[in-house]
């Protein structure tokens, strides 16, 4: 390489990183380029990782002694053609800036996970799923191509006609790959910016198993709620909410946005947690009776719709400093019953300070390290504590046994043994990742706790 053509460098600074759960933190050097050339800016062989908005719960875009390059400054529109429904964005476009810009057009992704601060390149590195993945699928089943740059190899476009190796393994490889520096998306159309919300009460997740599955292939989303505070008498009941788009014209603004995003330090401001015994059947009580007395169909705009918790940050904040646990398990079809009754024993026998369990139906074809399958998704929302991590340790056995999948991206304990037993082809995963990238530039808490 002649002189003229090495590399910048540029300088690091040292910063504190935390997982959203606040089970993981680490003071790193991390870069906060604006610019190509800096994100090919020489590091020579540190180790390195990008990051976006920090929404992880586990720790996928920091530590193991690697620079951090934090990729939000790269947050620009490239190329929107709204007739073929096609859009290039760079990785740092948060979902909530794509959404408003889309929708002006009457336009807007398929899958969206639950908060308008995710970046895209997150989306692609954790090959993310919304609120319907039984109808659309994941992340990646909207990505076209994308462009990746690697210290040793250069700036890559990939697509999975052109590089489905590469593809397959940057698509919910935890940015393992190199940094994600754009990616084309395919839209779909917007019936208009209102949606109408059912709401379905259930006296247990069973109950809903069925309801989850048929509204689904008909909705625009279907999910559950569940109240999940150890008490016999009132755990598992819950509300089925269905939302179909209401049709109507498109407002030339597209849709409103405003909201105050949630750092992981924000949601940790609070010194101890308000999810204790007694708080959590009062709240949890009170949230059912209020929902309950609220009309069978209600109305709601579309950005409330994907995104319910932008507007409801106390949520994650009343988990305080001590952070919270959530996992996310996909259990087949034909166990999922079963393992729902487990779960509920589980829960009332040990009494974990759980909050909340969710259920929503999948379907796909499980791939690598990518959270797909056919079966039901079974979310639990904990705060975190000693009797936490006790109660996920047995969760994991129940998880093995009904041959389920965890999220590796909802949870940041969770063990190497567990995801390699449960995820079929973590180890061609693991080889394939080596024969790309021999000396593992790329590396996280993520990847180090998990042996990739």
């Amino acid at each position: 390489m002649s002189e003229g053509s090495r590399r910048p460098t540029l300088r690091t600074a040292r910063a504190i990183f935390t997982s959203f759960d606040g089970a993981v933190s680490e003071a790193a050097s991390c870069q906060r380029p604006d610019r190509y050339r800096l994100v090919e800016a020489d590091l020579g062989r540190r180790p390195r990782i990008a990051r976006g908005g920090g929404y992880s719960y586990a720790a996928a875009s920091f530590g193991a002694g690697s620079v951090v390059q934090e990729m939000g400054r790269f947050n620009r529109i490239l190329r929107f053609d709204p007739v073929t429904r096609i859009i290039e964005v760079e990785s740092g476009v948060t979902l909530g800036d794509l959404l408003a810009f889309t929708s002006r057009a009457g336009l807007g992704l398929a899958v969206q996970p639950g908060y308008p601060a995710i970046t895209v390149g997150g989306c692609i590195a954790a090959d993310v799923h919304g609120k319907n993945p039984l109808r659309d699928g994941t992340f990646a089943d909207s990505v076209l191509d994308l462009t990746l740059f690697h210290p040793s190899l250069g700036v890559l476009r990939i697509s999975p006609g052109s590089s489905p190796d590469i593809f397959d393994l940057t698509c919910g490889g935890f940015g393992l790959t190199g940094v994600i520096l754009s990616a084309s998306l395919r839209l779909q159309p917007l019936l208009g910016l209102r949606v109408s919300v059912r709401r379905i009460v259930v006296g247990s997740p069973g109950e809903a198993l069925s309801l989850a599955r048929e509204l689904a292939g008909e909705h625009l989303f279907a999910y559950t709620w569940h109240d999940a505070a150890p008490a016999g008498r009132t755990f598992g009941r819950g509300f089925v909410y269905a939302g179909s788009m209401r049709p109507g014209p498109i407002a030339a603004g597209g849709v409103s946005s405003r909201y105050r995003a949630t750092t992981p330090s924000e949601r940790a401001r609070l010194p101890f947690s308000l999810w204790g015994a007694l708080t959590t059947r009062a709240l949890t009580s009170a949230y059912w009776h209020i929902e309950r007395s609220r009309p069978e169909t209600t109305e709601t705009g579309l950005f409330d719709a994907v995104f319910p918790f932008a507007r409801r940050a106390a949520y994650f904040r009343m988990y305080g400093r001590p952070g919270l646990a959530e996992c996310q398990i996909l259990v087949p079809h034909d166990r999922a019953s079963a393992f729902l009754q487990d779960l509920r024993q589980l829960v009332l026998s040990m009494r974990p300070p759980s909050v909340m369990l969710s259920l929503k139906a999948f379907h796909g074809e499980p791939r690598l390290l990518r959270f797909q399958g056919r079966g039901i998704c079974v979310t639990l929302d904990l705060a975190r504590s000693p009797a936490t991590l006790a109660f996920l340790h047995r969760l994991d056995a129940l998880t093995l046994a009904a041959d389920g999948v965890p999220s590796i991206v909802k949870d940041s304990r969770l063990p190497r043994a567990v995801a390699q037993a449960c995820y079929p082809e973590y180890e061609q995963f693991r080889e394939r990742l080596h024969a790309f990238d021999a000396e593992r530039l790329y590396r996280s808490e993520l990847s180090e706790r998990l042996g990739l």
